[in-house]
């Protein structure tokens, strides 16, 4: 059972905190108080989300949650290493406006969907929205299972078991199709390109050497044209060369003695000159900058790019030769496991057909086993609308075949007569607002009821939120007296406006809305109280007649108390 519940800055609520006991619990309070922040509390404590325009800067709600010994969740918290006190554990979370996140169980921080796992076992929450799965046929599927037997559970798992490998072999029988359908473009294709390669004779690394040495050769070419420039400057023109020009000095100087020192120094200079001269030839000697060479590289590496360039974009977009052979390479194993398609795709389709054979029967079995619980849930269901102002209402649960899904080839539909003589219509369709929170409410009931016999316990706590909406006077003391009924066996929290209803409780908390100044701002908080004796009468006075002080709202008020307590005791 759930012992308390504390909320810090969600919505309205600035710092509140209830202490639950068992039974029958009744939240009340002018609209807008933040009643409804009170279940979006416990939500979060489920692993639910927070919607960001309730959330303050950081908002946080703590519950301690009481077990039962030997209930299945007391592993999971001993898994978890979670602290379980007087066996109660302490759960709270922590949300940013942001949308960070932070939860903890006993003191050790889980992941948000462990919340779920731990205290979504324990507490199940009913709100006016949850109607809505009255009315969708996958959720009215979902409730009729929640009651299945043992077998019926089993035949459920075996099926959608069976059905995840078959939907595993329609998708590789689907590619394997395709690829295969498409086999002969594409090996006429990859051949072309594998020729292609082929006929370019090439290795990989071939464009990159090319261009190392295309690159080496041209630096050689420019070398050797200053090379020759130098010789030519130095004793290839017999007209103007280094060597011409000193003979000629010489000879212009002659013999005579004072120029002696003159005709020394150029004949170092014209000794010089041709030492040079011969150093450069070896040089030039030396090097390797045949124009051949450098145009037979640049041909064939024009022949290369060429060949990237078409083949490229068809083997994966492959930018170098390198790559180009690689993705031939993986193109070849594609066809060659392109051989062992047809083979593989006929084994699919074998291993489909017996599995196809093994649905039909397990899913045979199931609808079988979910016509015999749809008959127990309907008998049960009209069982509780009898105590809700609805005896003369009849519930049948169709069970109608449909294309097969993870959960078989059922449809299931509620619906309804609401008085002999009437048509059976659909739920969805035919019942009114009043009429479908009774509907909800016994649907819940029922199911928790034949839960706890087939599974040997029902979640403990349920929490309605204004699931009594559209209804009032006798269907509404209808619906308290079986809430209060249900409280006997169960924790029961009830979000309602209706007096009728929270006249059962044998608790009775009020939400009061205040409004504060502070800084000369306007702001408003919600309080929670517990009320007892005359303050309980004063609010279900306001609740009849909107006037806590009406001697006659009082009264009335007191009366209905009294009538709904002495029921309850009897």
């Amino acid at each position: 059972m759930l012992r308390s519940l504390s909320i810090r800055r969600i919505g309205v609520i600035d710092d509140a905190s209830i202490e639950f006991g068992p039974g029958f619990t009744a939240l009340t309070g002018e609209t807008g108080a933040g009643k409804t922040m009170v279940i979006t509390g416990l939500g979060l404590l489920m692993g639910r989300r927070l919607d960001s325009r309730r959330a303050g800067v950081s908002s946080t709600v703590s519950g301690r949650v009481g077990l039962e010994p030997g209930t299945p969740v007391l592993n999971r918290l001993d898994e978890l290493g979670a602290e379980v006190e007087d066996d109660e554990v302490l759960v709270v979370r922590r949300v940013t406006k942001e949308g960070r996140s932070r939860a903890h169980v006993g003191g050790v921080p889980v992941p948000v969907g462990t919340l779920g796992e731990v205290v979504g076992g324990e507490i199940t929450i009913h709100g006016q929205s949850d109607q809505l799965r009255l009315r969708d046929s996958a959720a009215q599927l979902e409730a009729l299972d929640s009651v299945l037997g043992k077998e019926g559970r089993r035949l459920l798992a075996r099926h959608r078991s069976l059905y995840g490998e078959f939907m595993s072999l329609e998708r590789e029988a689907r590619e394997l199709s395709a690829a295969l359908s498409d086999r002969e473009r594409r090996e006429k294709e990859l051949n072309d390109i594998l020729q292609a390669i082929e006929e370019a004779n090439t290795f990989e690394g071939e464009d990159d050497a090319l261009r190392e040495e295309i690159e080496r050769l041209s630096d050689a070419a420019d070398s050797l044209a200053a090379l020759e420039g130098a010789l030519i400057h130095l004793a290839g023109d017999e007209t103007s060369s280094v060597l011409t020009h000193a003979d000629a000095a010489v000879a212009s100087l002659g013999s005579a003695p004072a120029n002696s020192k003159v005709l020394d120094r150029l004949a170092s200079l014209r000794d010089d000159a041709s030492d040079i001269a011969r150093e450069i030839s070896l040089v030039r000697d030396g090097l390797d900058a045949s124009p051949g060479r450098l145009e037979k590289a640049q041909e064939r590496l024009h022949e290369l790019t060429a060949l990237v360039r078409d083949v490229g974009p068809r083997l994966g977009g492959a930018e170098s030769v390198g790559a180009l052979l690689q993705h031939s390479r993986d193109a070849l194993d594609a066809l060659r496991e392109l051989e062992d398609g047809a083979k593989r795709l006929e084994e699919c389709e074998e291993s489909k057909a017996e599995l196809e054979s093994a649905l039909v029967r397990v899913a045979e079995s199931l609808s079988e086993e979910r016509r015999s619980a749809a008959a127990r849930l309907a008998s049960e269901i009209e069982g509780e609308l009898a105590g809700l102002e609805m005896p003369g209402a009849a519930l049948r649960i169709e069970v109608e075949s449909a294309p097969r899904t993870a959960s078989g080839t059922d449809q299931v539909t509620l619906t309804m007569q609401p008085h002999p003589g009437a048509d059976f219509m659909p739920v969805a369709t035919g019942a009114s607002g009043g009429e479908l929170s009774r509907v909800m409410l016994a649907l819940e009931v029922a199911i928790a009821s034949l839960a706890e016999a087939s599974l040997g316990g029902a979640p403990p706590v349920f929490v309605f939120d204004e699931i009594d909406a559209g209804i009032g006077g006798r269907a509404a003391r209808a619906v308290g007296e079986r809430l209060a009924r249900l409280a006997e066996t169960a924790q029961v929290i009830v979000v309602t406006h209706l007096p009728q209803v929270a006249s059962w409780a044998s608790c009775h908390v009020r939400i009061v809305k205040e409004t504060h100044t502070e800084g000369g701002e306007e702001r408003t908080i919600s309080r929670i109280e517990p009320l007892e004796g005359a303050a309980r009468v004063r609010e279900l006075a306001r609740m009849l007649a909107g006037d806590a002080d009406s001697d006659a709202a009082l009264e009335h008020a007191a009366e209905l108390l009294a009538s709904s307590t002495g029921a309850h005791d009897a």
